[in-house]
């Protein structure tokens, strides 16, 4: 708080003279700032969709087409045409694709795998018959897509499924440690 001196000169009761307060509130900012931008990069943006309500492929479709040095998915089938010509597309760019899948879904006759692979897609069928249920992919080391949705042509219109899309650090590394542990134990020995 100012106030004026007998001289006529500017005292603040806070910091002592001007200059003084000048500086702690050049402080003041700088700590502000450097609290603000710790603090963003460590908030995680989470965004909850569900199926058949909100657009679930379009969502996937828009992180798909933002990849630029990675897609690390398990699925557990992939019948969805424009998911699978986005991921051939990011491979196009130069990311480094690979998807781990179910050995029965990867049978079917709808399943693109084939399609992915044909491409130069990493595709790693799981060898035994134990159901590989995961639906999630890693994007570019950050951003994880991850929920109950199928990727499948019908998943949109018939699921009552739930995705959700994050840019968590934490989450994005464990769930790149778990595609890494999926595609080396699925691996032709």
């Amino acid at each position: 708080m100012l106030q004026w001196g007998p001289e006529g000169d500017a005292e603040d009761l806070f910091c002592g003279s001007v200059e003084e307060c000048e500086e702690t509130i050049k402080t003041f900012i700088f700590t502000l700032w450097f609290v603000l931008a710790v603090s963003t990069v460590w908030a995680c943006e989470v965004q909850p969709l569900f199926s058949p309500f909100d657009k679930v492929d379009d969502a996937i479709h828009a992180q798909l087409k933002q990849a630029s040095k990675s897609v690390h998915c398990s699925l557990y089938g992939i019948t969805n045409l424009r998911l699978a010509n986005d991921l051939i597309e990011a491979k196009q760019r130069g990311a480094d694709v690979g998807v781990g899948l179910d050995k029965i879904q990867a049978s079917g006759k709808h399943d693109l795998h084939a399609k992915l692979h044909a491409a130069g897609i990493l595709v790693e069928i799981k060898p035994v018959n134990v159901l590989e249920h995961n639906k999630f992919c890693v994007i570019d080391g950050t951003i994880v897509i991850m929920g109950s949705w199928n990727w499948s042509n019908s998943a949109q219109k018939q699921d009552n499924s739930d995705v959700i899309i994050t840019d968590c650090p934490k989450v994005a590394q464990a769930f790149e440690v778990a595609y890494q542990r999926i595609v080396e134990r699925d691996r032709p020995q």
